[in-house]
């Protein structure tokens, strides 16, 4: 794969709305990262950046951000842009500046500014106070990195534009609808960037752009203003740009970014990356820009996205410990122009794996843990152990026997059977200690990497509900068995 399909950038992108790490993760993920090939990082501070003044309710250092324990503060967030600069990672911030604005709109204070009075995800762009609004985060995190090139200002996914009354009126009598209400919107804060910033350049994710039919992208002069980053998440089997997307971005845009991903990309609960399912997306990034990419005046490079939530509000997803795996097999098949099993092999050496482990990509089967040798990989293990201990309770809550001898119904009426009774008190009985131990293990390893409102998510979301499902069920067993056998209709004593 020649440098014009390539590009000259690898963005690792780091998504801190979920389980930012501390401090002294990024000291030994930085150096990693640049050795595995990454050219600089794509930072989305969201909630975590120390925004300050009229802002300061939406950050690190808002009331709720201290009493949580959540990061950052400002000395934090410099330390963090330190680390990168010390081992040559350039930096670009993406902050979202339409959709995705959770963070902002759920604040009472700019309710108003909601497209969608109820929902707190889209921004209307019809309001006379957004854009002084945007421009206040816009100032914040520009003067906050200095030296950049670029900045990412987001515009994707904005599943509500056009519905209240001034948009819909706009849409109903402008000239081009909704494409004309987004990009005259996208452009004045891009023109405002460039007024005040001329040296910067701006990145923004392409997927609003692909129904704009390419006459209108033209009218508006997009490509003096931004340049698009092409997102595209799926494995081989279901990845799809195809030939027009190229064709209309080549004659609009002079430069191209592409963004794959290497976890938080299959489902929005996913415990641990599909290693073969994003390496495969990176094998479809290289076929796809091997037919296209001389269709674009300049490939700037791709940008590896690693999804810590879907959205403000979603669950957690990967962690980055144990997404490692997966970004270092995804960043030598990009450098590689292909995967093959001698790269599979070499990576997993490097990160610890050997012939006396368990082999690199497979679930973890021994209750012996392996020793790695990547950065948190004692977390990734722990995911790993959770992952087959809860396919194990599944296994157990939906078994035959529980159906038939331990339903609710029965545990109700007390009319349970001895005999099974005391042969799935001690399965329940191994099964809790297991998990008080992968708890135990987990939370010394997490606070060792993740502020106070990570692990209390994490564990409160993973960990406990099955624990007091387990206890549950151990106290029922126990009661039964201390009744013994009944005749039907012999209701359990309120005392």
């Amino acid at each position: 794969m020649d440098a014009l399909t390539l590009g000259t950038q690898r963005l690792v992108h780091l998504d801190l709305k979920g389980a930012p790490p501390k401090l002294c993760y990024f000291e030994k993920f930085f150096p990693l990262i640049k050795e595995l090939g990454a050219t600089g990082i794509l930072i989305e501070w969201e909630d975590t950046f120390p925004y300050t003044r009229e802002l300061l309710p939406i950050g690190g250092l808002s009331n709720s951000a201290q009493v949580s324990g959540a990061p950052y503060s400002i000395e934090e967030a410099r330390q963090l842009l330190d680390m990168a600069a010390d081992f040559e990672l350039s930096v670009v911030p993406l902050v979202q500046i339409f959709g995705h604005m959770e963070y902002v709109l759920k604040h009472e204070q700019w309710r108003n500014l909601r497209e969608v009075e109820a929902y707190p995800s889209s921004m209307c762009p019809s309001n006379s106070e957004t854009m002084a609004l945007v421009r206040s985060i816009l100032k914040q995190i520009i003067a906050f990195h200095p030296g950049i090139q670029y900045i990412h200002i987001g515009a994707d996914e904005v599943w509500y534009m056009g519905l209240c009354s001034t948009c819909s009126k706009r849409v109903n009598t402008g000239k081009y609808g909704k494409p004309g209400l987004y990009l005259d919107y996208v452009t004045a804060v891009a023109q405002y960037i460039k007024e005040n910033y001329p040296n910067l350049k701006i990145i923004i994710w392409d997927d609003m752009l692909r129904s704009i039919d390419i006459h209108i992208l033209q009218e508006y002069y997009l490509g003096t203003l931004v340049e698009p980053m092409i997102w595209q998440y799926n494995s081989a089997e279901t990845f799809h740009l195809g030939a027009p997307v190229w064709e209309k971005y080549g004659n609009v845009f002079s430069n191209v970014w592409a963004a794959s991903a290497f976890k938080g990309a299959t489902t929005s609960s996913q415990i641990l990356p599909v290693n073969k399912y994003h390496v495969s997306n990176h094998e479809a990034w290289l076929s796809e820009l091997g037919l296209h990419a001389g269709k674009i005046m300049h490939f700037k490079g791709i940008a590896l996205t690693g999804w810590s939530r879907y959205d403000h509000y979603a669950t957690l997803c990967e962690l980055l410990p144990s997404a490692i795996p997966s970004l270092s097999l995804c960043m030598k098949t990009w450098l590689n122009g292909g995967y093959n099993p001698e790269l599979h092999n070499s990576v997993g050496k490097m990160l610890g794996y050997n012939d006396n482990t368990t082999n690199f990509g497979s679930p973890i089967k021994s209750p012996v843990l392996p020793q790695l040798s990547f950065p948190g990989w004692q977390i990734f293990v722990g995911m790993e152990w959770f992952v087959n201990l809860r396919t194990k309770y599944k296994s157990i809550i939906d078994s035959d026997q529980m159906h038939s001898w331990f339903n609710q119904w029965q545990v109700l009426n007390n009319y349970t059977n001895p005999m099974q009774v005391d042969t799935i008190l001690p399965v329940i009985v191994d099964l809790l200690n297991e998990l008080l131990s992968l708890e135990t293990y987990l939370r010394g390893h997490l606070e060792l990497i993740y502020y106070p409102h990570t692990i209390e998510e994490l564990l409160g979301t993973l960990i406990d509900p099955i624990k007091e499902h387990l206890k549950q069920i151990k106290s029922d067993c126990e009661t039964q068995l201390s009744l013994g056998c009944r005749v039907r209709g012999q209701r359990r004593l309120n005392i």
